[in-house]
This record gives structure tokens, sequence and C-alpha cells, in this order.
């Protein structure tokens, strides 16, 4: 099989693994949203999963192209799939449009799994913070002041935040 062959088929399969990974972030996203920690737990391992099978398949993807730098006499070993693109863009224009297509679609499924990776981290730094308030309601601010009288030896009148532990929030 040519070489070329091989790269096109070596970037068809990076593409279906990062559409199954966009998948996976996908799923991640609804089982945060509906704090499903099972589903959350299952797309975390699925996710690492593929990552590692998305890095073999890159180190595939790389050997094919040092040895088609190496019998296409590239002036690089390790080309750019863009240097090889503009290689073909004169002898085979069919293969140069093929490899344009699998790099333009392996680029938007990696830009979607970036934004929706981005989109799941908010989710869990809200749902942190969300945690944060609430033990902060339920236990109390730890910074309320101990004593009872002023130094004026007055009573201190307790602040909203200075109330102690309370199990239940009014809202304005």
């Amino acid at each position: 099989m040519e070489p070329q062959n091989k790269l096109h088929e070596s970037l068809q399969e990076l593409i279906g693994l990062h559409r199954q990974l966009y998948e996976v972030v996908k799923a991640e996203n609804d089982a945060i949203t509906n704090a499903d920690v099972k589903g959350t737990y299952e797309a975390s391992t699925a996710k690492e999963a593929l990552i590692h099978w998305i890095h073999q398949a890159e180190m595939s993807r790389q050997a094919v192209v040092h040895a088609l730098s190496y019998e296409e006499k590239l002036e690089t070993r390790t080309p750019t799939l863009r240097e090889i693109i503009i290689h073909y863009q004169v002898g085979r224009p069919e293969l140069s449009q093929q490899l344009q297509v699998d790099l333009t679609s392996l680029l938007v499924l990696v830009d979607r799994i970036k934004k929706q990776n981005e989109l799941n981290g908010k989710l869990v730094e809200a749902s942190l913070k969300h945690i944060q308030n609430m033990k902060k309601n339920i236990f109390g601010e730890t910074s309320h002041q101990g004593r009872t009288y002023n130094q004026q030896g007055q009573k201190n009148t307790a602040s909203a935040n200075e109330n102690g532990p309370r199990l239940v929030s009014r809202e304005i």
C-alpha cells in the first residue's frame, strides 16, 4: 500500500477516535448536568481510554509521515500535514484535496472537543462553588466574633455572617 493511502487511513482513524471522544465529552456534560456520579465516572474513564488510543494513532501517523517524507524525498523528515498537502497539490491534486478534507475535519473535531471540555470544566467549577456556599451556609462563617461585649461594654450585635450555622437561608 502506498504511504499516501496509509496517511489517509491514519487520518481517518484519528477522525473516528476524535468523533468518539466528542460524543463522550457530550455524554459527560449530560452526566454533570444531571448530577449522575456513575455517568460522570464512566465518561471520565472512557475519555482516558480514548486519549490513550488517540496517542497511539498519532504515533502511527507520525511513523507514516516519516516513511512518506523519506519516499517522497521531502525536505524535512517530519513535515506537517499542511506541507504534505502543498507538496501534492501539483502532482496529485485529488490526494491533496482529500488530505485537506481530513485535516479540516480533524481540526473541527478538536475545536469542538476543546469547547465542550471547557464548558464541562465551567460546570464543575460552578458546582464546586455552589457546594462551598452551601458549606458556609450550614456550618457558618469561621470569622464570627466569639466575644459577647465590645470594648465599650456594650453587647455586640451579630451580623448576618456571624449568626453561626443555619440550615435555611433567606433570600430577598
